[in-house]
């Protein structure tokens, strides 16, 4: 499945993966200025790729490794990624089944490092390290559009992947709110500036409360049955299809002292 929008001269394009008929999840990557911000998923690579065939794309620019951001960039040349990218990109591990299912196992990409701050003829990109959903995590500022990749998964975060670090997130969240943004183009979501504020707010006083109740005594998986009991059917069914690689208690433990 690929759906494309323009926003304010981004061209956005949402693809996912279609099972028995449904798409459970989706991710978005962006063209702008004849750059092309993340690529979506190996199960989408032919549609995205034929999608942009008739532009002109002077960069690929890869947020992070993972599969449904990075997982289209075997299809297309001139592809950067951050330095602590490369190798995974070189090498991707064989993904758990259902990943492999939901977005497909990714395909080796050759990748050249991106540097601080790049130029695509006159088109000035600014990279900005925002580790925490991923060690390799960068964003790019291109003029007043803020390309976030997955520092912001969701307006209301319920669960984490293990390797998730959410003191790294809240640090990276308060970074981009120092730049001169004026909306914030995410792979799951798009966000204003006031709803990324919320976010921050929402996620801090969370860690204010497992501090809390973590310094009494409460172990992780105690506290998320007091902060995380009431959560939708989705969340319980990502805990049990991923086998605990996405769960609430990962979030929890990300944000203990």
């Amino acid at each position: 499945m690929l759906l494309s929008e323009k926003i304010d001269d981004v061209l956005v394009l949402k693809c996912g993966t279609e099972i028995k008929g449904q798409v459970f999840y989706t991710t978005r990557l962006y063209y702008y200025l004849n750059l092309l911000i993340d690529t979506g998923c190996p199960h989408t690579a032919y549609e995205v790729r034929d999608f942009i065939s008739g532009k002109e794309v002077k960069a690929v620019l890869l947020t992070h490794y993972h599969e449904d951001h990075a997982g289209g960039a075997f299809l297309f040349e001139n592809v950067y990624a951050p330095e602590k990218s490369l190798e995974l990109l070189r090498q991707p591990p064989e993904l758990p089944e259902y990943r492999q299912i939901i977005w497909g196992q990714p395909k080796p990409v050759n990748a050249t490092p991106l540097d601080e701050e790049m130029e695509f003829d006159d088109v000035v990109v600014e990279i900005i390290d925002t580790p925490g959903h991923s060690f390799d995590h960068v964003s790019f500022l291109i003029n007043d559009k803020l390309f976030i990749g997955d520092v912001i998964g969701s307006k209301r975060v319920l669960v984490a992947m293990k390797e998730e670090d959410y003191k790294g997130v809240i640090d990276s969240v308060k970074k981009i709110l120092s730049l001169d943004f004026e909306k914030a183009y995410g792979g799951h979501v798009i966000l204003t500036r006031g709803e990324i504020e919320e976010f921050l707010n929402y996620l801090m006083d969370l860690e204010s409360r497992v501090r809390e109740l973590s310094s009494g005594g409460e172990s992780a998986e105690e506290i998320v049955n007091l902060l995380l009991s009431n959560v939708p059917q989705k969340v319980l069914l990502m805990e049990q299809v991923s086998n605990m690689e996405w769960a609430r208690v990962n979030l929890i433990r990300s944000l203990l002292p």
